[in-house]
């Protein structure tokens, strides 16, 4: 039934949208082989036919369909009147007039995926004031290469989009808008992986999008303190991605305070703290940042930020040089006792009784040895060959003193730590 269902575009080249969704939704031919494959009547899941006309699911998918171009404009319209959502990604759309006559037949149409195609052109259409896409509310134009002058142009012809995605797009320099134009609409930027290594880099976008609120910036090679006169570009950003990115140090790091509203931050993959382990690099990063609630995608709980905050107190109390939070921490908790170290390993060595036949010795024993190397040893009280005694542990019951239960030892590359030994355990040599 899985293959049944699975449906693909046409392998023709140079396709219209029209085409490639009549070809994915509403195949007839493969409907009536959907019925003879599963013996059921079929339910128009992907289509549905209303008022004698038929009309699309309200999300598609076009992917790897080979889509140039739209098609017939009044036949688009009718199959999409419904349709919200379109992914046309892995496509071979090169002209951004197609991309508005696409557009232009979906009224509803709020989100668009235009990732993967080769629309690293300027758009030579000049729009009229009244052709505005006014439902649009996510784009992404991720790996399409697409010039700052059009993505501006896209914008002052989408002034309902709230999320840009511009990820792979190999950015080094960001221009600054046409007549410093600003879009407060814009609360989220997907920016991963362009060619970004300083912070200041960034201060174009923050003035063109005064409203954003999440930046994600996963894998570019952004390193260097943070300054003021960048953060004040970013009134409103309180969520920020910097997985895999290149930060440098714990001074670079607390920088990230210099943003007045960051509260959500994750930090994964920071070459310079990936040797520690998870938890003491949890609490060192949020005593550090003393406004975020969230990291890493967890929610930071009082407890654990007092936790966090005591922690890098005593992680810190023997330095020499010590770091400005710190002083700030000794305010808020003053000087704290260093915490007692109790050692939880077990013994390396544990006294016990060994008995062979009418003879019997306490003795102290390693526990770090495999029992091979144990029995060779005990034989030797026993003036008999290891080869010809077998080994007994009795493990002494603490609810039933005097009381033991006997196991025979036979794997021999097994440590006798496993066996958790404690003080007043036996052994017994019998020969086989």
């Amino acid at each position: 039934m899985a293959e049944a269902i699975t449906r693909t575009c046409s392998t023709q080249y140079d396709q219209s949208v029209l085409k490639a969704l009549e070809s994915k939704y509403l195949d007839t031919d493969h409907n009536e082989d959907y019925i003879k494959t599963a013996g059921i009547q079929i339910m128009h899941n992907l289509t549905s036919i209303k008022a004698g006309g038929i009309t699309l699911p309200q999300c598609l998918a076009l992917n790897y369909c080979h889509i140039s171009k739209a098609g017939d404009a009044g036949r688009l319209h009718e199959l999409c009147r419904r349709v919200r959502e379109l992914d046309i990604a892995e496509n071979d759309l090169k002209d951004w007039n197609e991309v508005v006559n696409i557009i232009n037949q979906i009224p509803h149409l709020e989100f668009l995926n235009l990732s993967s195609n080769p629309l690293n052109c300027k758009m030579d259409l000049h729009p009229s004031p009244t052709t505005q896409f006014t439902s649009l509310k996510r784009l992404a134009l991720n790996n399409t290469k697409v010039p700052w002058e059009t993505t501006y142009d896209l914008l002052d012809i989408m002034p309902g989009v709230e999320e840009l995605h511009l990820s792979l797009n190999d950015y080094r320099n960001i221009p600054s808008t046409p007549n410093n134009k600003t879009y407060p609409q814009l609360h989220l930027l997907q920016f991963n992986e362009n060619h970004i290594s300083q912070w200041e880099q960034l201060c174009p976008l923050g003035r063109a999008f005064p409203q954003l609120t999440s930046l994600i910036l996963i894998g570019n090679k952004i390193c260097g303190k943070i300054t003021p006169e960048v953060t004040a570009n970013f009134p409103k950003l309180c969520c920020l991605n910097l997985t895999n990115t290149c930060m440098q140090s714990w001074e670079e790091l607390e920088t990230l305070n210099n943003f007045p509203a960051l509260v959500d931050v994750r930090l994964q993959g920071i070459p310079f703290c990936e040797n520690m382990q998870e938890k003491e690099r949890r609490q060192l990063c949020i005593a550090r940042l003393g406004n975020v609630t969230r990291l890493n995608g967890s929610q930071v709980k009082d407890t654990e930020r007092e936790d966090a905050e005591r922690a890098f107190i005593r992680y810190y109390m023997d330095s020499a040089t010590k770091p400005e939070r710190y002083d700030e921490l000794i305010k808020k908790y003053g000087h704290l006792d260093r915490l007692a170290v109790v050692d939880l390993r077990p013994p390396n060595n544990v006294k016990i009784t060994l008995q062979f036949e009418e003879k019997s010795e306490v003795m102290f024993i390693s526990v770090k040895q495999t029992i091979k190397e144990f029995k060779r040893r005990m034989a030797k009280f026993a003036c008999v060959p290891s080869t010809k005694l077998r080994l007994f542990y009795g493990d002494q019951d603490i609810n039933m003193p005097g009381c033991e239960s006997w196991q025979e030892l036979l794997y021999h590359t097994r440590m006798v730590y496993t066996l958790q030994v404690k003080d007043g355990d036996r052994f017994m040599l019998v020969r086989r």
